[in-house]
């Protein structure tokens, strides 16, 4: 989590299986491969990642959907099953009602974008923070939410949170906030 003015901003980062999708002298976007192993934890990776094929920013978008259905179900369709090519089929053959039923739209219409993306485009990011945010507010979340850690930074300091000026914080519901 953030600390200070970033205290809204969630910061989710595994450098674990990370790379450079751009030659770091030349700035090319690294070329597309076939014929690649699994790259992470089955129930979590992209469709791509289990047939092999070089990962872009779409499939890190893709595997955030699954961990965003893990998080709002406790569970994945698909867990459970014990093969990754089980669980390749079963990602394949799960319908979009079925994925997204009793979600709200806006998730649908993440995961629907990061599938459409090709291997070398760039993700609209602002998009997505304004499509979370839209849905932050359609769900009744004030834009000015202190969350406990808030409270909690605020108690170790000796300082009430609700008294702190609004001019030490991001700007609620932009794309600013959602981006860091």
């Amino acid at each position: 989590m953030g600390v200070g003015t970033y205290a809204n901003t969630v910061h989710v980062i595994d450098f674990g299986l990370s790379k450079e999708f751009r030659d770091p002298n030349t700035h090319a976007h690294v070329p597309f491969k076939k014929g690649l192993g699994l790259v992470g934890t089955a129930a979590f990776a992209s469709i791509n990642s289990h047939l092999g094929l070089e990962l872009g920013r779409r499939d890190d978008l893709e595997s955030l959907t699954y961990i965003l259905f893990y998080f709002l179900w406790g569970f994945l369709p698909w867990q459970g099953l014990k093969k990754w090519e089980g669980i390749l089929k079963s990602k394949q053959e799960i319908t979009m009602h079925a994925l997204f039923h009793g979600l709200p739209p806006e998730l649908h219409a993440f995961f629907e974008h990061s599938r459409s993306l090709s291997f070398k485009d760039k993700p609209n990011y602002d998009h997505f923070c304004n499509l979370f945010d839209s849905l932050l507010v359609k769900e009744g979340f004030p834009g000015d939410v202190e969350f406990d850690w808030d409270l909690a930074d605020a108690k170790i300091l000796g300082q009430d949170s609700r008294a702190t000026s609004d001019t030490q914080h991001e700007p609620n519901l932009s794309s600013k906030r959602c981006l860091g």
